[in-house]
């Protein structure tokens, strides 16, 4: 099954205005109900973007003119191909191309992205108003992670151009960026965000699993079985609940049963503040247990889950045709991440 599609990405002229902009910039204006269509995926969490064979700086000054340049991301506006363009999206959103959709009145740039890349889908123009109706658009619960997807990529493009701008150390640039990691126990009403990270996450879901509702439900339920989320802010805005993992206690031994970590966050050594910081409180909190075992499912995807696994100090114990399993001997040194405040 394809996964659900993240970001949709439209051409411009007579797809989502009518008209062509080169032509005939004063006559431009929105196609009918095309406002309801973007607030509505935005809403779900499902940003956007442009690909359009425009000069940006004119397609800016018409975008704001008519009150929706805020809805779009890492917008292109060149005369290469859109292919092109969508790797690059698909880049700057550090998402795969299978999560990416075009809408474009043209059938030969639709045809084009399905020859190159026949993973991204494709909707002509004339489709617009149903969109949000397609299950592809589809979630199962608006959470305040999806509300709010838009203004925490905003913020890390914000993020990412102070980075650009700093002259010192990595390490002082993280100090600078004054972030807050939140780690707790999870709560009910972080259950659906809990299951959203599940289903959109695949470069750091250990099991590469889509729980639902009632797995969470259930497991938390259970004695010995423990969920923590984290909740991360920095100087340019909140990023919501960014993280979760799934711990069971058997005997004398941790399972990190299933941790999954939002990519927006990648390269800040958040995922790893976060695991350690949880494995570190947990192992206090019982400390007959010797050692933390977590299954990963190798494939390629998920290599940054392996990667941060080896990373925190786990050794890989045994494997079979689909996963793998790692060890982390207890009890762990108190390790302080000084770049970042870690509270509860």
């Amino acid at each position: 099954m394809d996964p659900k599609i993240k970001c949709l990405v439209w051409d411009l002229d007579d797809t989502l205005w009518q008209g062509t902009l080169k032509e005939d910039e004063a006559g431009i204006k929105l196609l009918p109900g095309i406002i309801n269509v973007l607030d509505t995926l935005d809403r779900r969490g499902i940003v956007q973007s442009i690909a359009s064979r425009n000069n940006w700086d004119q397609v800016k000054s018409k975008l704001e003119e008519l009150g929706v340049g805020q809805y779009f991301l890492y917008p292109q506006c060149h005369f290469d191909s859109k292919a092109l363009s969508m790797e690059r999206i698909a880049k700057e959103l550090n998402i795969g191309l299978d999560t990416l959709a075009l809408i474009d009145n043209d059938p030969f740039e639709r045809f084009e992205i399905n020859y190159y890349a026949p993973q991204i889908r494709t909707y002509d123009a004339r489709q617009y108003r149903d969109l949000p109706e397609y299950p592809d658009f589809q979630i199962g619960h608006v959470t305040e992670e999806s509300e709010n997807r838009r203004q925490y990529m905003q913020a890390r493009s914000r993020r990412e151009e102070a980075q650009k701008e700093h002259k010192g150390s990595r390490e002082q640039f993280l100090k600078e960026c004054g972030m807050k990691l939140q780690i707790r126990l999870a709560q009910e009403r972080d259950y659906p965000r809990v299951v959203e990270l599940s289903h959109r996450t695949n470069q750091m879901n250990s099991l590469l699993e889509r729980i639902d509702m009632t797995f969470v439900d259930s497991y938390c339920k259970q004695d010995g079985r423990y969920l923590y989320v984290a909740k991360l802010e920095d100087r340019f805005g909140a990023h919501g609940l960014i993280g979760t993992c799934f711990l069971n206690i058997v005997d004398a031994e941790i399972n990190l049963d299933l941790f999954c970590i939002s990519c927006r966050i990648e390269g800040r050594g958040i995922a790893s503040a976060f695991l350690y910081t949880v494995l570190e409180r947990l192992g206090q909190q019982v400390p007959m247990a010797k050692a933390v075992r977590c299954r990963l499912v190798r494939k390629q995807r998920n290599l940054p889950a392996r990667l941060l696994l080896e990373m925190l100090g786990f050794k890989k114990s045994a494997a079979d045709d689909l996963t793998s399993t790692y060890i982390l001997q207890l009890p762990l040194p108190h390790k302080v991440f000084n770049w970042l405040e870690i509270g509860e």
